[in-house]
C-alpha cells in the first residue's frame, strides 16, 4: 500500500475505492505509523481485523483529532456503546429504585413531605420521556436533557422551582447511575439559573412587643434567643447548656469555611444580654437545674423529622396568636411574581441587627456578633474585642420588659 504527502500538508493519505478516487487522512505526520494505519484500515476494511483491533484503531483517531473534539468524541462514542449495555433501567423502574436507594440523598433520608416533592418532579420528567420515545435512562442525552429543562421553563416555573427540578434530577440519575448503566449524567452541565435576592424583612418594634408578649413555651426562650443573639433558627435549636457561659459560644451550622483554615468552622461568640440571662435563669427552673444536653429537646426531635416543620410552627404562631402577616409577593425573574414568606424566626436575626445598628453599634461588632462570614465585610472591617461585643450588647432595649410610659 502506498502512502503520500498532499502539497501544503502535515498528514500523509492513502487511497481507497475503485481506482483511487477516495482519498483517507492517517492524522500521523511520521511515514511508518502513517503505513501502519493505512495497513489497518485496509485489513478493516476486508474484515481481517479483530474487534480489538479496531477499537485500536479508533483510538488512535480519537487521539489524532483536537483536544476539544477528541473529548466529545470519546463521550458520544461511549454513550453509544453503553447503549447496549445489558445494564439498563426503564423509566417506569426508575422511580422505586431510586426510593429504594440508602444513599439517595447525602442529608440523610428525606422527610415525606419532601419526598411526595421529589415524585412530582420525576412524573413530569418521565412524561416528558415518555412522549419522546425514551424507554431507559441510559438513552438520554445532553441535549435531550437541555431540551426537557427549557421545555419545563417554558411552562411558566419560577428560577428556585427550576432549580430545584435541576438538581433533583442530577441526583437521581447520579445515584442511578449503575443500575441503569449511565456512562455520563445528562443533566451534569445543564446550565444553572441564578436566583433573584428574595427580599427579607426585620420585625417593627411593635411585632417585637407583641411576639414577646404572647409567646409561651420552648418559643418564649427562643424568641428571647434570636432577638438578642441574632442566631439562626437551626443553631438556636440545637443550642447545649455546654455553649452556655459568661457568652453564648456557638459554631454556626451553616457558614463558609475560613479560607485561612480549610476544614475548620468559625466559632461566635456572643455576650448573654441581661434579659436574655433572665429568661435562660428561668428555663434552668423549669429544668430542674438540669444544665446539661439540648436547651430544647423537644424542638430538636421536631427539627429532625424534617426542616420545614419547626419553623413552620413558628410561622403559624405569627399568624395565628399575633396577627401578623408573614407574606408578600416576591419577583422572581422574569416569569411571574410568587407568594414568600418574608417574616419568620429568620426575621429575628434581621431584627437583632437592625437594633444594633439603631444603637449606633460600629459594623465590626454586628458582624463578628452574627457570624458573617462575607468577604466584601471583612475587607473593611476589623477583628471586634470582646469587650467591644460586651458593650454592644448591653445597649440593646429589653424587649421583653419594655418601660411603662
Amino acid at each position: 500500500m502506498k502512502i503520500f504527502k498532499r502539497k501544503g500538508r502535515d498528514y500523509y493519505y492513502y487511497r481507497t475505492g475503485a481506482g483511487g478516487k477516495n482519498w483517507v487522512c492517517t492524522f500521523e505526520t511520521d511515514r511508518g505509523k502513517a503505513l501502519a494505519m493505512a495497513r489497518n484500515h485496509q485489513r478493516a476494511a476486508s474484515g481481517g481485523l479483530t474487534v480489538e483491533d479496531v477499537f485500536k484503531v479508533l483510538l488512535f483517531k480519537l487521539d489524532a483529532l483536537p483536544k476539544k473534539l477528541r473529548e466529545a468524541q470519546r463521550i458520544e462514542y461511549g454513550q453509544r456503546l453503553m447503549q447496549v449495555k445489558p445494564e439498563t433501567l426503564a423509566f417506569s423502574e426508575a422511580w422505586a429504585k431510586w426510593l429504594a436507594m440508602p444513599n439517595k440523598s447525602k442529608h440523610g433520608n428525606p422527610a415525606p413531605n419532601t419526598i411526595k416533592g421529589y415524585a412530582a418532579i420525576w412524573r413530569r420528567f418521565e412524561k416528558w420521556a415518555t412522549g419522546k420515545k425514551i424507554g431507559h435512562l441510559h438513552e438520554v442525552t445532553e441535549k435531550q436533557a437541555q431540551d426537557y429543562m427549557t421545555d419545563l421553563w417554558a411552562s411558566g416555573i419560577s428560577e428556585r422551582t427550576y432549580m430545584a427540578h435541576l438538581k433533583q434530577l442530577r441526583a437521581m440519575f447520579r445515584t442511578l447511575r449503575l443500575q441503569a448503566g449511565i456512562l455520563l449524567n445528562p443533566f451534569a452541565e445543564v446550565q444553572k439559573m441564578e436566583l433573584g435576592t428574595q427580599s427579607r424583612e426585620a420585625f417593627t418594634p411593635e411585632q417585637l412587643q407583641t411576639i414577646c408578649s404572647k409567646v409561651t413555651g420552648d418559643w418564649r426562650y427562643m424568641v428571647g434567643i434570636g432577638i438578642y443573639t441574632g442566631l439562626r433558627l437551626i443553631d438556636a435549636v440545637h443550642l447545649k447548656w455546654e455553649n452556655i457561659g459568661d457568652s453564648i459560644k456557638v459554631v454556626p451550622q451553616k457558614v463558609k469555611r475560613r479560607k485561612n483554615k480549610p476544614g475548620q468552622k468559625r466559632e461566635v461568640t456572643i455576650p448573654i444580654h441581661p434579659a436574655l440571662a433572665l429568661l435562660l435563669a428561668e428555663l434552668r427552673r423549669k429544668r430542674r437545674g438540669k444544665a446539661e444536653g439540648y436547651l430544647f429537646p423537644a424542638l430538636v426531635r421536631e427539627y429532625a423529622k424534617g426542616n420545614a416543620y419547626v419553623p413552620a410552627a413558628f410561622i403559624r404562631f405569627l399568624k395565628d396568636e399575633c396577627g401578623i402577616e408573614t407574606t408578600a409577593d416576591i419577583e422572581d425573574g422574569v416569569q411571574r411574581k410568587r407568594r414568600a414568606n418574608v417574616l419568620g424566626f429568620h426575621a429575628l436575626r434581621h431584627s437583632f441587627v437592625s437594633m444594633c445598628a439603631e444603637n449606633k453599634i460600629p459594623m465590626t461588632t454586628i458582624q463578628d456578633i452574627v457570624g458573617h462570614e462575607s468577604l466584601a465585610m471583612t475587607q473593611y472591617y476589623a477583628h471586634a474585642e470582646d469587650a467591644a461585643k460586651q458593650t454592644a450588647i448591653k445597649l440593646l432595649p429589653d424587649v421583653f420588659n419594655p418601660p411603662q410610659k
